[in-house]
């Protein structure tokens, strides 16, 4: 079932499981200068805009845009219903076989209810951003969510391989060779390549044949197919430059580090501080993979103030200032070096 209402207050249900063909659907929800208003729709999205075949318009989660302007975080529709609008109402068909047919009116009444009231709390929201001068915020937002966040892909480095100080000096060589041929694979062969762990079983196995090389389960089969004879022949050109007296180890790195346990300690009483005298909710405007960018931006600083330079897009405009300021108070706490043995 798909459930529409706009402006108008018309609410109009369709039944995806007899309509085959939804694309004609398309042309009217899939208008470049429309909005989709929806409430957690992370699984929404992706479905109409298979169905319908388009591209969705400009996106406005409406439990998204709530938690920019409360601390509240993955909260219902029922709740912002009552909140915004001071309407209660009973989820009483929530767990109903929603594919048989015909559906009773019951059903169908519960279903328009779901989205009769999205236009009011979109305004209620609407309103409350702009006040705090967060509306783009909540579009930004909301299209960020309603998307897989990937990450770009970081060039392998010595580090990258935790056990790679237990190496001979060959097994260093090797993995050296395999960095920087995995480096120089377009994202396409990466997909083929071996992963971290198949680089690390060849350079701790060394093979010196197609064969050897084939008989290593960390390296898929696709893998020794397509690169085998390159990886074979890199691995013997690195076995030959090896020079045993000029070998330096690699000291092992430690399991935890002070600056971390330091920076993330700080950081995280920053974050809650800060999220509650601005009304945001934490797991939105700082969730854990951007607590880390932060982390890691302020041990590389050496400096706590350093934390501020990993902040991009919305966050950037929302955050920065009020980062700083917060960071300043706490006097850009420095971290006590780095030593290992």
């Amino acid at each position: 079932m798909i459930q529409v209402s706009g402006e108008d207050g018309e609410v109009y249900l369709v039944d995806a499981l007899s309509l085959r063909d939804l694309r004609p659907l398309g042309a009217v929800l899939g208008r470049p200068d429309g909005t989709w208003v929806l409430h957690a729709g992370q699984q929404d999205v992706p479905l109409l805009r298979d169905r319908l075949g388009v591209d969705a318009p400009r996106l406005f989660d409406t439990q998204i845009a709530w938690s920019l302007v409360s601390i509240e975080y993955s909260t219902s529709l029922a709740y912002l219903k009552y909140r915004l609008l001071g309407l209660r109402g009973e989820k009483t068909h929530q767990a109903d076989d929603w594919r048989r047919r015909p559906l009773p009116v019951a059903q169908l009444a519960y279903a328009a209810d779901d989205v009769a009231y999205l236009p009011g709390i979109y305004r209620e929201l609407v309103a409350r951003c702009e006040r705090l001068g967060r509306i783009e915020a909540a579009f930004e937002a909301s299209a960020e969510t309603l998307r897989a966040v990937v990450e770009p892909p970081q060039p392998l480095r010595v580090d990258t391989f935790r056990n790679a100080w237990q190496l001979e000096p060959e097994g260093q060589a090797v993995l050296e060779f395999l960095i920087d041929w995995y480096n120089g694979l377009n994202d396409e062969e990466r997909e083929l390549a071996p992963d971290a762990k198949g680089l690390f079983s060849l350079a701790s196995r060394r093979p010196r044949s197609l064969d050897e090389l084939a008989g290593l389960r960390a390296v898929p089969r696709r893998a020794a197919g397509r690169f085998g004879r390159a990886l074979v022949a890199g691995i013997q050109q690195a076995l030959s430059t090896v020079k045993s007296a000029g070998f330096k180890p690699i000291a092992p790195p430690p399991y935890a580090i002070p600056s971390e346990i330091l920076a993330s300690g700080w950081l995280e009483a920053i974050r809650a501080e800060m999220c509650v005298e601005l009304e945001m909710a934490p797991e939105l405007v700082l969730p854990s993979r951007v607590m880390k960018k932060l982390r890691d931006a302020a041990v590389s600083a050496g400096r706590l103030d350093g934390a501020p330079s990993a902040l991009t897009g919305f966050r950037r405009v929302l955050l920065l200032e009020p980062l700083g300021k917060k960071i300043a108070r706490y006097g850009a706490l420095p971290f006590p070096k780095r030593e290992v043995d």
